[in-house]
């Protein structure tokens, strides 16, 4: 018996869940708005049937929050609007499905047995994972869900595609992806596909027999034979050229090539771990990357969120980050001053990991023989963002700019007017706006501190950042 939370504020919806549920033997938990659903969800539920508009939020919003409840049940959305890129943003973030109403019982059937029937063959991951020592891996929504389809991958020898900005991290999810993997005690072996050059792309990958060009004085193995057994990664694999496309296509296909100026063909068991900062869907579409080898690459697709959406990763990476160059570096140990942190809270980190990491080797450098590290320490181009920041935060920086109100507009913000007209908003255009200008005008009144204005909000920090980056500030 499985226990299933309905969160819907429709009365025959919750009453028709209920009555499916029971007749399959289940046990049914009811809720009409998400403080609710949240609350009865810590007992702990198996699968949510979650709508998108609730009376307290949008269930889109929340659906990280339910997914993450005790129990980590999948989450199915409902709605009232058949919204294509809601659907596409409820599945990218995980969801199980996306269900629109009006729904049938049938439909609430199929789709319950089906969810059940994956969580009961699901394959168990690893209790934990083995990543490189230095790296912290946070417990933020989009991370968990990269986790935990890192774990499932690793059980298999599916193809796996990494997607994320420069400096994330995906190498060290491809290590921990071999790390974890039944090739843990073969080769790894990573080609950096941006650094090939135009001319010895081939030879480099599949090799190369004696006086197959100029200066081949004797036969080398490629990399492809190299990860024999092991594991081969593609490093900023959209950068792989063209012209190779269609014979790594081949390669990846039969696991056979043929090298450079040889008539026979030699074979490679390797496993494929691909990664790329840029819009390879995009690339495909244009014509740019060959859309057929993009399907091979997606066997199971892990994307990383940056680092502006860990920042519960950022104080523990600091300290490692500092503890690891002093010790290298015959440095005296540097605690982390609460100024640093709070400056390195704030910055958007367009670099990433890579770039706080670097960042905090610079404080470390700059702070000598100190103890302690300070904002003073850290590059100028931090500091001039944080100085900007300070700046931004003065007394007539207020509501008023902000969202054009006074500062009771806070309690009250000035909503988007409805009249009695032909051009009237429909309610979610009405909801998306209120949003905002309530978002806007916290944020005046907080003159600007992402702390205090998610205190005043009521929410989590992470998802006042969400809120943040959904309306532009």
């Amino acid at each position: 018996m499985a226990r299933i939370l309905v969160v819907d504020d429709e009365a025959l919806m919750r009453t028709m869940a209920e009555v499916v549920c029971t007749r399959m033997g289940h046990e049914v938990l009811l809720a009409e708005s998400v403080s609710q659903g949240l609350e009865l969800g810590r007992q702990g539920v198996d699968v949510v049937l979650l709508d998108v508009w609730l009376p307290d939020g949008n269930g889109l919003e929340w659906q990280g929050d339910f997914a993450h409840l005790p129990g980590m049940p999948d989450v199915v959305i409902i709605t009232g609007h058949g919204d294509g890129d809601a659907a596409e943003a409820a599945l990218r973030s995980g969801a199980w499905e996306f269900l629109t109403k009006p729904l049938k019982v049938r439909d609430i059937e199929q789709c319950l047995r089906h969810v059940l029937t994956f969580r009961e063959n699901r394959v168990p991951g690893p209790e934990s994972l083995l990543v490189d020592s230095g790296h912290v891996l946070g417990t933020g929504m989009g991370m968990s869900r990269a986790l935990k389809l890192l774990a499932q991958a690793a059980q298999s020898e599916v193809n796996v595609l990494l997607l994320g900005e420069t400096g994330v991290g995906k190498e060290v999810f491809a290590k921990a992806l071999y790390r974890n993997s039944a090739r843990a005690a073969r080769p790894f072996v990573t080609v950096d596909c941006a650094s090939l050059p135009d001319n010895l792309v081939e030879s480099h990958l599949f090799g190369h027999s004696r006086g197959a060009f100029t200066g081949a004085d004797r036969a080398r193995e490629g990399l492809l034979l190299s990860a024999n057994k092991g594991t081969l990664f593609l490093d900023e694999v959209g950068d792989l050229p063209q012209t190779i496309q269609g014979a790594f296509l081949r390669a990846l296909e039969l696991r056979r090539f043929r090298p450079v100026g040889d008539v026979r063909e030699v074979s490679s068991d390797f496993r494929l771990v691909a990664a790329t900062n840029r819009d390879i869907e995009s690339m495909a579409r244009e014509g740019t990357f060959r859309a057929d080898l993009l399907y091979r690459l997606q066997g199971m697709t892990i994307v990383i969120p940056p680092l502006r959406e860990r920042r519960d990763e950022i104080p523990a990476l600091t300290r490692q980050a500092a503890s690891r160059f002093c010790l290298h570096n015959d440095l005296p140990p540097k605690a982390v001053s609460d100024a640093m942190l709070d400056v390195l809270m704030e910055y958007s980190w367009p670099g990433n990991v890579r770039e706080l990491i670097h960042s905090v080797e610079r404080a470390c450098l700059a702070a000598g023989q100190g103890d302690e590290l300070l904002p003073a320490h850290l590059p100028t181009r931090m500091r001039v963002d944080e100085a900007r920041r300070r700046m931004g935060r003065g007394p007539d920086s207020g509501i008023a700019d902000v969202a054009g109100g006074s500062a009771a507009s806070v309690l009250h913000p000035g909503l988007p007017p409805v009249a009695a007209s032909d051009d009237l908003p429909d309610l979610r255009q009405w909801k998306a706006r209120a949003e905002e200008v309530y978002v806007r005008s916290i944020w005046g009144a907080s003159n600007g501190d992402a702390r205090t204005a998610a205190g005043m909000a009521g929410v989590s920090r992470g998802h006042w950042y969400e809120l943040m980056k959904k309306h532009g500030l």
